[in-house]
């Protein structure tokens, strides 16, 4: 009888907390609290879950989230299949990184698709799938169900937030183990390899991952329960490389100057002072100037080397460190006489967090050595393109070298600082 009355109680209680499940679809802001399950049994249970289910711990794991994180319906039913929209998904999203909104008047998802998109999180310009209108409805496109290449997306925008220093691989080694690799969109391949690579997707056992699937409840469930709980998640072992390509030399052997305090806000990054007061150029967006951001490139510029190795080309380099609240924009350009290993003419290798893994140059204070998928005598031309920006991708200017043309130019966004003048390459190439 007390147990049956405990039963009772959850139901109530539930029935109380899901008000908004059938109109937002999956629950968009009731949750049971975690007081509730310390008061009845250690899971709760719906009409259409079995404890075999694959995903049933995951989803009593999620249920006893205080952040209230995911819910079921107040039928008793959770509706695993059911595919889950873009707009709910975002919520998903946003609630595990902190954020606890009120739904929106005229739109329950309004208020979480502002504040994704002023996360970042969401793109409009670059999300236009995601983002369309109709002239009946101006959210039309975030109605619509996700695809897993979407979750991917958005929520590979996010997890650098929510995992603290997560550790990546070599990206290209774990990007073999998904047998659909190069049919998923460039746009997504980044996020995709990263979450293989943490364990936090592991694609189908055909060993796809078959971006263009619609994303289940259920399946959502192990998502999330994977990004906030790393004891669930399934780090893949990687290959082992049959002919070893070289690798990135240690940044401890580069015998690098050790940063400084000097007092006063003034730093000494890679052996370069930087003063916020004389070398920001901008103080209400904090840009960097031109003349101190070309000393940081000059770091870069020491240790850049284009090389051959089995008969292939390939560039290998150190990211220098900024100073506290900057990031490179850096972008190498290959371009060739005939198509890639890539089937490309146009090899771009940036530092993007939405590059894909085989153009993917690493974060501030890494080295790299990567191949460029060709053979020195198909290269026509390489250039390389430098900006210092704030957090926020604000810069104070850009700087361009052609290494073909022998040219070097930058241009100074706050004016005073412009120029064009000549470049020798000498050194750069070791073949």
């Amino acid at each position: 009888m007390r147990n049956l009355a405990g039963k009772i109680s959850v139901i109530i209680i539930v029935s109380l907390f899901l008000t908004l499940a059938e109109t937002a679809g999956f629950c968009s802001g009731a949750i049971l609290p975690v007081s509730v399950f310390a008061a009845a049994e250690e899971s709760i249970e719906f009409r259409d879950v079995r404890k075999s289910d694959w995903y049933y711990e995951d989803l009593q794991y999620i249920l006893k989230d205080k952040r209230k994180i995911f819910a079921g319906y107040p039928d008793g039913t959770f509706r695993p299949d059911e595919t889950l929209t873009v707009d709910m998904f975002i919520k998903l999203i946003l609630t595990i990184m902190g954020h606890n909104l009120e739904n929106g008047r005229e739109y329950w998802a309004s208020t979480y698709i502002e504040k994704a998109v002023e996360e970042g999180i969401i793109i409009p310009w670059q999300d236009i799938h995601l983002t369309f209108r109709t002239n009946d409805d101006p959210y039309a496109g975030y109605k619509r169900p996700i695809s897993r290449g979407d979750m991917a997306l958005i929520a590979g925008r996010a997890v650098d937030r929510i995992i603290a220093q997560p550790e990546y691989r070599d990206q290209i080694a774990v990007s073999s183990l998904i047998k659909d690799y190069h049919s998923i969109p460039s746009t997504i391949k980044a996020s995709v390899v990263r979450f293989y690579d943490l364990g936090i997707l592991t694609g189908f056992p055909d060993g796809e991952f078959k971006a263009g699937n619609y994303l289940s409840r259920a399946e959502a469930v192990a998502v999330i329960r994977r990004i906030i709980d790393p004891s669930a998640r399934k780090r893949p072992e990687l290959p082992v490389a049959i002919n070893p390509t070289p690798t990135p030399v240690p940044v401890s052997e580069l015998n690098r100057p050790p940063k400084k305090d000097l007092g006063n806000g003034v730093v000494e990054v890679e052996g370069i002072r930087f003063d916020p007061e004389t070398d920001v150029v901008n103080k209400s967006n904090g840009a960097m100037g031109i003349l101190k951001a070309e000393e940081f490139v000059g770091v870069f510029l020491k240790y850049l080397k284009f090389y051959e190795h089995e008969g292939k080309a390939r560039v290998r380099g150190y990211i220098p460190e900024l100073p506290e609240g900057y990031k490179w924009a850096i972008a190498i350009h290959c371009y060739t006489k005939e198509p890639t290993e890539l089937n490309s003419y146009e090899s771009i290798f940036t530092n993007s967090d939405n590059e894909i893994p085989e153009y993917n140059l690493p974060y501030n204070g890494n080295t790299f050595d990567m191949p460029l998928y060709t053979n020195k005598e198909k290269i026509e031309s390489v250039s390389l393109v430098f900006e210092v920006e704030t957090e926020k991708g604000i810069s104070g200017g850009r700087i361009f070298i052609s290494l073909n043309l022998n040219r070097y130019s930058r241009y100074d966004s706050e004016g005073g600082h412009s120029l064009v003048t000549d470049f020798d390459p000498r050194g750069f190439f070791e073949w």
